[in-house]
């Protein structure tokens, strides 16, 4: 918030409208300076993990050796930038009963929303009418949910050139994930109780900004990747960074509650070729 900004909320004459005002600066305000430090950490660390030792680190920013080493700890992690750095809407099918082809656990916008604001973003959780199309040309998008629920989701899960859903066989229901350029399909298989989820930031229809997008192949999927989100995200993070990139994610569920026991990276995580940053990398 500028000298102009506390100025005009100084100058609001109804106190009560003054109150929400200042309110709300503060809550903007704080946002940027979680915002900030995240950034700030990361560079720290990027810094450091390259050989700078605190004391050069400080002295380029102007701080002190110790104080240096006090902010490397301090505030928002800087994994959680791979989320970006606004403010988040995570975007989940309306259910009002039996199952939906492509839906998610309904547990797993919820826990991705605590995860979130533990991370220091504000979080929310927003319902689509399954079947119609999405607005998906937001800043701060996470969608859960296969391409069987909106054709927005159909058009955005087509923008992957590495994974894609396919059945297995034809005539065969069963669904998988085929791994265009290995010429391999995943699906579930083996004595226990498993899915496979699939992670990947896309381009947003409108090329302004890219969304998550977290499909689970059933149910537990989505928990598998919630929970992997939740473990191992800054192995992810180091990955992927902010590019486009698609990954499976392989998750153990107990059989009785659908709840993940398990869930690690099945592929390597595959950077996009239409991404200029990444020109095709795959990071393991």
């Amino acid at each position: 918030m500028s000298a102009d900004d506390v100025a005009r909320v100084f100058a609001i004459e109804d106190k009560v409208e003054r109150l929400k005002a200042a309110t709300e600066g503060v809550a903007a305000a704080q946002q940027t300076i979680n915002e900030l430090t995240r950034i700030r950490r990361a560079v720290i660390r990027e810094l450091h993990e390259e050989g700078w030792t605190f004391a050069r680190i400080g002295a380029a920013a102007g701080l002190s050796r110790a104080r240096i080493h006090q902010v490397s700890t301090q505030g928002p992690a800087p994994e959680g930038l791979f989320f970006g750095h606004s403010a988040i809407t995570v975007l989940t099918p309306e259910i009002r009963a039996g199952r939906l082809l492509g839906a998610p656990d309904p547990g797993a916008a919820p826990r991705l929303v605590d995860l979130l604001r533990d991370l220091g973003f504000p979080a929310s959780i927003e319902h689509f009418a399954p079947g119609r199309p999405i607005d998906l040309n937001r800043d701060g998008l996470i969608v859960l949910g296969g391409p069987e629920l909106s054709p927005s989701l159909r058009q955005l899960a087509a923008a992957d050139p590495r994974l894609r859903r396919t059945v297995v066989r034809p005539g065969d229901s069963r669904r998988g994930i085929e791994d265009r350029a290995a010429r391999r399909v995943y699906r579930p298989a083996g004595p226990e109780p498993h899915d496979i989820a699939y992670l990947a930031r896309l381009p947003r229809p409108d090329g302004r900004g890219s969304c998550l997008l977290i499909d689970g192949l059933h149910p537990p999927g989505s928990l598998g990747a919630v929970r992997l989100l939740a473990t191992r995200l800054a192995g992810l993070h180091e990955r992927a960074e902010n590019h486009l990139f698609s990954v499976l994610i392989a998750v153990r569920y107990d059989r009785a509650t659908g709840e993940p026991l398990d869930a690690d990276l099945l592929t390597p995580v595959y950077l996009h070729q239409g991404d200029p940053r990444t020109n095709g990398r795959v990071r393991r």
